[in-house]
């Protein structure tokens, strides 16, 4: 018995058999031989002859705890509920320290018959016996974790686990995944970090990190865990050909795993392998080797009957075609093969889903029908939505299109595709501030979204919001843009400057268009009619030279360049303006702008009449063109014909009412003598235009005629408000300031009126009319000097230093003086 013993101790399990075999022989009722050459049967896998030894031992010995122990172990696949009464005798004959693993083999049994309480209780009777029993504490674990949702318990067992043993790896695993399921991402990281500083060849490891950090959003690191997986050398990973060929195509290492796929084929050469091939080539773009790919798949899977079976994997590779198809613009190969997909498996909604987008693609309106199909099946497909919706945009069904981005945001409320596009649909259904809103989320979830900036900037030119329609503009040139969106934005904020009047600002937008363009004749005819506006208008005639020379036939160049030599108020300009107007004539004879421009060409000359048959002429081309009538008005009234210029107003005012026209009409009034009919005039002038400074001045002109200087001081400083360097205003209001005896006023004033116009002799000789009221004789003598050196030949100014100068006591001047008023007087007189 002994000497069995040795050799079962040494595992040298053939000779001990033997020796116990002998021992039996000699003594058949040798229970404890029995036992031995029962578990010596049991190491050789001999269960047959070990089940019956252990028997015989129980038969010889009831109370061997041990022999049920090893019977039960034998049985626990083969029998399990025979097992369980065997480790439950076991521990009803010795539940001590010693017979602990016949609760764990109880405990395992009653985890795969699903009875977690038993199990429990079990693997806690292991805990109570021995606390370091590291399998127990997983046992029990596992079960709070997978099976009774008691994360927290699950996360305190392996913690305890941890604290037995620090090095075992697959608790930390256990823990990881424990807090991955309570959303703790940042311990189940640090979790599986520890695992892979103990295990750092396990490539699952990695992976199952890169897949926390993905959740984690910290996108960056999850795709260095898969480049660490892609690199490793391991034997296991190597022995998994697909999974390395996963890993190399999510690195982007296509060739790679192009070429794992191919090692796998030549292996298994299945239509699944086909497929994946397939789908990895696509990835590599290679989209004509991917289709031969799922074809060849194709093939495999015909029957013997040489007919597709209706299944998702015949499906799928139809659809899977169609998708090269389409990445191939072979409109109609995709859609007969997504129609294949959709015989097969009728219920697959992206097969409806990109059947719609063919059928829109070749204008086909049945595609709402697939749309609406892929939503019936897939109420949750967020592609499809956003397609119906593009659908119904294209349509002008807006509200439609919008209610589709509506139901797009509820299953994605953080798509910047959405809302970009469901403000763009507002601002076409021209619901401004909504659209403004949704492109302002899009910005907040993008703020490099180039086109949300752009059609924000639009919708605030809409509503009129104009300083954030240009902070808009301003911020999208800060970013990357290609040339055509830097080319539009710049055009745009240049037309908006031109809307608020910035010609300044609106001539550099302009400026640096026609660098991105030189060649567009409308961006140079914009910067020339800037350059006109600022005043400077020798600019503005080269910007209309280079029109023209990009176009010699451009008529509104030629109306643009005689208008900037008109400013210049010289003869040869004004002559050189109307070679361009009758140019731009010959070349459009109904051009009415040009005609009027010649009209006000003509009168500037003098030639009244021919100016009068141009206005005309431009009201029987267009006889609702209000600035004809008002520029034949003018010369109606520069004609003496003040009537005829009334009428002509009056017309304008039936086809338009401006203050400008208002005004026109209350100057012609004024001729008339019927003040109170031109006070009306500059009154509804200043309703319609309350920053029309012309009605304002001409009001307060009529107050100072009628002596109601009060109120002609207050319409002359609203005038001054709006036009500062308006110099009949300045001048005016120094002389009702005079007649106030608002003395300060009224110098200030006239200092204003002679740095505004220093060569205007009437300016001088009111200020001296002020100073000889002060009885300030000797300033009141220099300012009409002053006015004399301007205007010698006015009898009326040299009476005035007469009498000045005989205020100074300048007897013999004055005399003089006197005696060149009278002279002057007889030669007006006399002629």
């Amino acid at each position: 018995m002994k000497h069995g013993i040795y050799f079962f101790d040494r595992s040298i399990f053939t000779t001990a058999i033997q020796d116990f075999t002998a021992v039996i022989k000699e003594d058949p009722m040798n229970a404890q031989a029995r036992l031995y050459r029962g578990r010596a049967y049991a190491k050789q896998q001999q269960y047959r002859n070990a089940v019956d030894d252990l028997a015989a031992a129980l038969h010889l010995d009831p109370f061997c705890w041990l022999a049920f122990y090893y019977r039960g172990c034998i049985l626990r696949h083969v029998d399990p509920k025979r097992a369980l009464q065997d480790f439950s005798v076991s521990v009803l004959i010795n539940d001590t320290h010693e017979n602990f693993r016949s609760f764990l083999h109880r405990g395992v049994i009653y985890v795969e018959q699903c009875q977690w309480s038993l199990a429990i209780c079990d693997f806690e009777s292991v805990l109570a016996l021995d606390r370091s029993v590291i399998f127990a504490y997983l046992s029990i674990g596992l079960i709070m974790l997978l099976h009774l949702d008691q994360y927290y318990k699950a996360i305190q067992l392996f913690t305890d686990a941890i604290e037995v043993d620090p090095l075992n790896v697959r608790v930390y695993i256990c823990r990881a995944q424990a807090y991955h399921t309570i959303h703790n991402l940042k311990d189940a990281v640090r979790d599986i970090n520890r695992a892979i500083h103990l295990y750092p060849n396990k490539s699952q490891l990695y992976i199952l990190r890169g897949k926390y950090l993905m959740e984690m959003k910290k996108y960056e690191l999850s795709r260095l865990c898969i480049h660490q997986v892609a690199e490793m050398d391991e034997e296991s990973f190597k022995s998994q050909p697909i999974q390395r060929a996963l890993i190399q195509s999510f690195c982007q290492n296509q060739d790679k795993a192009i070429d794992c796929m191919c090692d796998v084929i030549a292996v298994q050469p299945e239509p699944p392998m086909y497929v994946l091939l397939g789908k990895v080539q696509m990835k590599a773009k290679k989209t004509k080797n991917a289709l031969e790919s799922f074809k060849v798949a194709t093939k495999l899977l015909i029957t013997s009957g040489r007919t597709l079976p209706n299944t998702f994997e015949a499906a799928e590779m139809y659809y899977l075609i169609g998708l090269c198809y389409m990445e191939q613009v072979n409109l109609l190969k995709a859609f007969d093969a997504f129609s294949v997909a959709i015989r097969l498996h009728p219920s697959y909604p992206d097969a409806f889903y990109q059947r719609g987008l063919c059928r829109m693609q070749l204008g086909q309106a049945k595609c709402i029908q697939d749309f609406n199909r892929t939503l019936a099946l897939c109420p949750s497909h967020f592609q499809a939505y956003m397609s119906r919706a593009v659908y119904y945009g294209s349509k002008g069904r807006y509200s439609k299109a919008i209610l589709n981005c509506n139901e797009a945001l509820k299953i994605n409320p953080s798509s910047v595709r959405a809302y970009f596009y469901r403000g763009t649909l507002k601002y076409q259904n021209k619901t401004y501030n909504v659209a403004i809103e949704d492109l302002s989320k899009t910005i907040d979830l993008n703020k490099s979204c180039i086109l949300a900036y752009y059609n924000r900037a639009v919708s605030y030119n809409q509503i009129k919001d104009f300083r954030k329609a240009l902070k808009d503009y301003g911020i999208l040139l800060l970013l990357e843009l290609n040339k055509e969106i830097v080319l539009k934005v710049l055009i745009n904020r240049g037309l908006l400057y031109v809307k608020l009047g910035d010609y300044a600002n609106a001539c550099e937008d302009f400026k640096e268009a026609a660098f991105y363009s030189p060649f567009d004749r409308q961006i140079f005819q914009a910067i020339g009619i800037c350059y006109h506006r600022i005043n400077e208008f020798e600019e503005a005639v080269r910007s209309f030279n280079q029109v023209l020379k990009l176009d010699p036939r451009y008529v509104d160049a030629y109306v643009g360049r005689g208008n900037s030599y008109m400013e210049n108020g010289q003869e040869p300009d004004r002559k050189q303006a109307q070679k361009d107007f009758l140019k731009a004539l010959h070349l459009n004879p109904k051009c009415v702008k040009a005609r009027i421009c010649l009209g006000y060409n003509l009168q500037a000359l003098g030639k009244f009449q021919k100016a009068w048959n141009q206005f005309t002429i431009a009201i029987d081309l267009d006889p609702k063109c209000h600035a004809a009538y008002d520029g034949r008005a003018s010369v109606c009234l520069q004609m003496g014909e003040t009537f005829a210029a009334f009428q002509d107003t009056n017309a304008a005012l039936k086809l338009t009412t401006t203050a400008a026209l208002l005004t026109n009409r209350g100057v012609i009034n004024q001729f008339m003598g019927y003040l109170s009919c031109a006070m009306r005039d500059y009154q509804n002038a200043i309703s319609v235009d309350p920053d029309y400074a012309l009605a304002y001045f001409n009001a307060g002109n009529i107050y100072f005629r009628n002596r109601q200087f009060s109120q002609a001081l207050d319409y002359y400083s609203k005038a001054l408000q709006l036009e500062p360097r308006n110099e009949s205003a300045v001048m005016n209001r120094a002389i009702t300031n005079t007649l106030l005896k608002n003395i300060k006023e009224a110098k200030e004033d006239f200092e204003k009126a002679v740095s505004l116009c220093p060569f205007s002799a009437a300016v001088y000789f009111n200020r001296a009319n002020l100073h000889y009221g002060l009885k300030q004789y000797e300033l009141a003598e220099k300012d009409i000097s002053t006015a004399l050196s301007i205007q010698p030949n006015d009898a009326l100014m040299y009476k005035f230093r007469a009498d000045i100068r005989a205020k100074l006591g300048f007897r013999k001047e004055a005399i003089d003086d006197y005696k060149q008023a009278i002279s002057i007087q007889e030669q007006i007189t006399s002629i």
